[in-house]
């Protein structure tokens, strides 16, 4: 099922992420940096994000600047994933393309892949006056990799935009956050992502469920309505969640340092967990408080909602110090024994 999003007030189809589109709009306006950092939790929308700056900054006919009247050739290549100008790098790009250094499950971009940027950045605009890379999966690049690819963001042509997309900026070099704009990405209220699917034609109940799923990420919303696996991952991830936050304190210790140990080796899946802890309390906030919300699916267990704001809290903290590198184990361990018993 393709999903056709509906544009904000903002001209893009870009939703819950307000601030960044208004940085990005007046970046097109008043003249582009040679790299910015977008950074936020997996499928938050850093992807769907950076293609619209790209359509918006290369459009031959915008309504007004910042603005891309997704009608002209360019426009319409972008959105097809094959303007000449715009090429994006990720693991995947670089799994397929066979990258002899890149072995195993593919874990991290590789120099070969870095060199292969680099070789792209220097090529002149076939159609367009910028030439717009973007670079996914960038915190999975290891230290040598980063120093490669810094010596791209020191000298890159005039035409070249490099768009950064990572899971967190503090886990790249500080050379390299200094030669680009940082734009933070957060979750996004479910009830926002409610009214993008609803406004995007979805059928209300569908959108609800999704949306309630969906942890505050735009971008997984869309993804999960065109594949049913994710969307029943999901749900499973849901439903653990749960049962973490309805365990006792033992229960409850036991799968903290269990992820808090798996930290190192699947970063996304720890944070996947920990955010629909916070969606889980969420929901038991709204439901002791008698307020209704797209995420507030009834919970099988009943707190103070003083109780639940601790909660909450809690999990807030261990997000910060998880993406401030306190270690995992303490970060998850010190959140669960925060919470209150059942």
């Amino acid at each position: 099922m393709s999903v056709q999003i509906a544009k904000t007030d903002s001209g893009w189809p870009v939703w819950g992420h307000d601030h960044a589109v208004r940085e990005l709009q007046s970046a097109i306006r008043r003249g582009v940096r040679h790299a910015y950092i977008l950074s936020g939790y997996h499928h938050v929308g850093k992807a769907s994000l950076a293609m619209e700056f790209a359509r918006a900054l290369l459009c031959a006919t915008p309504p007004e600047p910042g603005i891309p009247c997704g009608e002209c050739r360019s426009c319409r290549l972008i959105a097809r994933g094959s303007h000449p100008d715009v090429t994006l790098y990720d693991l995947d790009r670089q799994q397929q393309t066979g990258d002899k250094a890149s072995t195993g499950k593919n874990l991290s971009l590789t120099i070969q892949t870095v060199r292969e940027i680099s070789s792209n950045v220097s090529l002149r605009p076939m159609e367009a006056n910028h030439r717009v890379i973007v670079v996914d999966d960038v915190e999975t690049m290891q230290e040598t990799a980063q120093e490669a690819f810094l010596k791209t963001l020191e000298e890159p042509p005039p035409y070249a935009v490099i768009l950064l997309l990572t899971t967190d900026a503090e886990m790249l070099l500080e050379t390299i956050r200094s030669r680009a704009a940082t734009i933070q990405l957060q979750t996004v209220p479910s009830a926002t992502i409610l009214t993008m699917l609803e406004a995007s034609g979805i059928e209300p109940e569908k959108a609800r469920t999704v949306a309630a799923a969906s942890v505050g990420r735009p971008g997984w919303a869309v993804r999960a309505l065109e594949d049913d696996k994710l969307f029943t991952e999901q749900v499973e991830v849901r439903s653990s969640a749960e049962s973490w936050v309805q365990g006792d304190r033992y229960q409850r210790l036991v799968e903290a340092t269990r992820l808090g140990d798996m930290f190192s080796k699947d970063r996304e899946t720890v944070y996947a967990r920990v955010l629909a802890a916070q969606t889980v309390w969420r929901s038991i906030l709204l439901q002791s408080a008698g307020v209704g919300d797209a995420e507030a699916d009834t919970v099988d267990v009943a707190f103070a909602p003083v109780d639940a704001v601790r909660a909450l809290k809690s999990v807030n903290s261990c997000l910060s110090d998880l993406d401030a590198n306190v270690r995992p184990r303490l970060a998850l361990q010190s959140m669960v024994l925060q919470w209150p018993n059942p």
